[in-house]
Parts: structure tokens; sequence; C-alpha cells
């Protein structure tokens, strides 16, 4: 009897451990998030309005992208396609929506930077982490130089002198598959509302696609618009 009660036991922990995996339609799959290990004392003075994290969320050092994150979404995960991504809903979002007609509640939130509960940076570090703004981006590519010669890093010097390194190539994905890998991209907290060009596009014309938002991209040293549940790394930066 006491050989049949821990046999019982040890099937019933091994059926919450299966029916506790991280699956689900709008998580993309399995989630495949390392623990960030930038802590208050990696944020990095360069001179400019916000300080700088030495690696990427999740990155163990400099020269690794980190995990990989949709616009918005505070989780990791594999599958960066429009049916895992959790502020949309059919052909409209839930939320970050200009006009009614973009809201799936028909009703436009007005939003068009991340919220800090949408926020990667904030909702993993907290104590003033967070994703840098469009504006923020473009501070730091006018500001700073780069430098492309060290192998596996990008050396970005602050206006003050300092420095810091960032992974010399990450890409970006979309659904499962990882493109434009020579680049690095990195998502910033704002909606793709200004002038900018967007990814595949021969021309520098107006872009105002509510559907994308904006991401750096090294390399061009600029920010594009980018889908939003497209899958990409983060650099956080603190107040």
């Amino acid at each position: 009897m006491k050989k049949i009660s821990i046999i019982l036991m040890c099937a019933a922990a091994l059926a919450m451990v299966s029916c506790g995996g991280n699956s689900s339609k709008k998580t993309g799959g399995k989630v495949a998030e390392t623990k960030t290990a930038v802590s208050a004392s990696d944020a990095v003075d360069l001179g400019l309005s916000v300080k700088w994290a030495k690696t990427n969320l999740g990155a163990k050092d400099a020269s690794e992208p980190g995990n990989y994150y949709a616009w918005g979404e505070t989780k990791a995960k594999k599958d960066f396609s429009a049916e895992t991504y959790e502020f949309k809903e059919g052909t409209k979002f839930k939320k970050y929506t200009v006009e009614d007609s973009e809201a799936s509640n028909g009703v436009a939130d007005k939003l068009i930077i991340l919220e800090p509960g949408d926020d990667a940076a904030a909702a993993a570090l907290g104590k003033g982490w967070r994703m840098p703004t469009r504006a923020e981006a473009l501070e730091l590519f006018t500001r700073c130089k780069f430098s492309y010669d060290k192998p596996g890093v990008i050396t970005v010097t602050g206006p003050n002198g300092n420095s810091i390194d960032f992974p010399k190539a990450t890409g970006y994905y979309y659904g499962t598959k990882q493109q434009e890998e020579r680049y690095t991209w990195l998502w910033t907290a704002s909606m793709a509302l200004q002038t900018g060009t967007p990814v595949g596009s021969e021309d520098a014309l107006e872009w105002h696609d509510r559907r994308r938002a904006d991401a750096m991209r090294f390399g061009h040293t600029d920010c594009y618009a980018v889908y939003r549940e497209n899958g990409m790394p983060i650099s956080p930066v603190k107040d």
C-alpha cells in the first residue's frame, strides 16, 4: 500500500510538470529566456540624457544578443508571428492605437510609448530601468563615436569619453526565421510614427505605419520601422 501511494504521488508530480509548461498560442511556444545579469552598477554614463546598460537584456556579456522579444511583450519566446503576438487581434490591435479604426475595441488609446508594464526592461529590472525611446536612440547615434574594430562587438564612445560595447550582429526574428543577421537590431519603446524607412523598402518616403515600432539598426545608425510582432533584443537604459 505504501509503494502504491509513492507511485501515485510521483505520477501526480510528473503530470503537474507536464501541464505547467510555457506553451500557449499567445506566448509563441516554449519560452527561451535567460535571466539577465544587468544590475544598477551596469548603468554607464556616456554623457547623454540617459545611461546605457553594459549588456543587452538576458545577455551574459556585451558580445551576446540576449533575449529576443516582440515589441511590448515582456517574455522571451521563439515564434514571432502575428498569431503569437499578445497585442494583435485579427488585423487590429488591443493596445497602442492612434486611430479608432486600428483598435480591436473601436476606441484608440493614443499610446505611442510603451507603458512600464509592457516594457521588458522595466519589467525585468525595475528601479528606473526601461527601453530607450526613439529620441534617445537617435541621441546615441548622433552624439557618439562608433568603432567596429573589436571582434564580436561595436564600441560606442560617448561625448564624455566613456564607452560601452554592443553585440556586432543580432539580426531579428520574423516568425521563427532570423533575418538581417549581419546587423545589430535593438527595439526602442516608440511606435513608428515619425518619418523613416520601413524594412524592405527601397526609398526613404514618409512612413507612418502604425503596425510597426521603431528599431535601432547599427551600421546604418538610424531607426527603422519594423513590425511589432517581430523579435529583437533590448538594450536597457536608466534615467
